[in-house]
């Protein structure tokens, strides 16, 4: 064919870049060289939003339930024989209620509850005022309130103003019914109100310097069954079904004889996080002997304390 006749052929490499802009649309070219158009969203992969896993829902706690120092109180007052003189106050340190029995603001000897409020004194003077207070001192305090030792108190009160210590307790707490022996050096005729002692353990637990505290509940908690002048001091808070079962810290006193009575007491903390102070004060009558006086205040405490579950 002539020079007008012949058919120029297409090279490959034009016609790949052709099948190339029909397919992809059209390419952008700066003087940096092609640009790749974006992915448009339509062909873009789906993403799925993962939302966090919602929290387990958290219970609500249960609500605390209120009247059961009253409770306790006229289940105590309800359990006692005719011829006992009962005293008693119930003070539930999560609510705040202080239950106060028909006799809980009448005085009575203390007996050997004398003790604790005159190594409170002696504590609180100590942080207060720089009494010094040795070792030795220290000693005397846990033979005082754990095998309540009356020796040790006597020593306490003669070396600290035993006879001074009821009216500057007094005096911090606003108590009301808590005096001094009439006769001198009678520490366990020192006075005092179930409802004054109940203030006094409060003041103990709640506002006392731990150190402090710690010392006291430890000491209390060391308290024998037989107690070192040979009473049985297994009674009140301090009956094994009582102890055991609320972990219980308490003070026992015992004393006789006044018109022909015993006065045997039973004072302290007791269930969870020590929520219930329960003060038991007694006057029996002499004539039934120890052993049934003990039984009798073991029986007031445990109506009380079932009372408080």
């Amino acid at each position: 064919m002539g020079r007008h006749g012949r058919r120029r052929s297409t090279p490959w490499s034009a016609l790949g870049v052709l099948l190339v802009l029909a397919v992809t649309g059209p390419l952008l070219v700066t003087d940096s060289g092609p640009l790749v158009p974006p992915v448009s969203a339509a062909s873009a992969a789906p993403l799925t939003e993962v939302m966090p896993a919602a929290p387990p829902d958290t219970p609500e706690p249960p609500p605390v339930q209120r009247g059961l120092a009253q409770a306790a109180v006229n289940a105590a007052e309800q359990r006692a024989s005719s011829g006992t003189q009962l005293g008693v106050a119930v003070l539930d340190r999560i609510t705040g209620e202080l239950a106060v029995g028909a006799r809980g603001h009448e005085r009575f000897y203390t007996a050997s509850l004398a003790k604790l409020i005159v190594i409170v004194d002696v504590l609180d003077r100590r942080r207060t005022e720089g009494l010094q207070v040795s070792d030795a001192d220290l000693q005397l305090f846990a033979r005082a309130l754990g095998p309540s030792d009356d020796s040790a108190m006597s020593a306490l009160w003669e070396k600290f103003d035993g006879a001074g210590a009821p009216a500057r307790v007094s005096a911090r707490l606003s108590l009301e019914g808590t005096a001094a022996p009439r006769r001198t050096g009678q520490w366990g005729e020192v006075e005092v109100t179930a409802s004054d002692y109940a203030t006094l353990w409060r003041y103990v637990l709640d506002d006392m310097p731990a150190g402090d505290r710690d010392l006291l509940l430890s000491d209390i908690a060391a308290a024998p069954a037989t107690a070192k002048d040979g009473f049985d001091q297994a009674f009140g808070l301090l009956s094994p079904e009582i102890r055991d079962g609320h972990r219980t810290f308490a003070k026992q006193g015992w004393m006789c004889c006044f018109s022909g009575q015993y006065y045997l007491h039973s004072a302290g903390a007791l269930g969870e996080e020590k929520r219930f102070v329960v003060v038991m004060l007694t006057r029996q009558p002499r004539t039934k002997g120890w052993p049934a006086a003990r039984t009798e205040l073991t029986g007031i405490a445990t109506e009380a304390t079932a009372a408080l579950r």
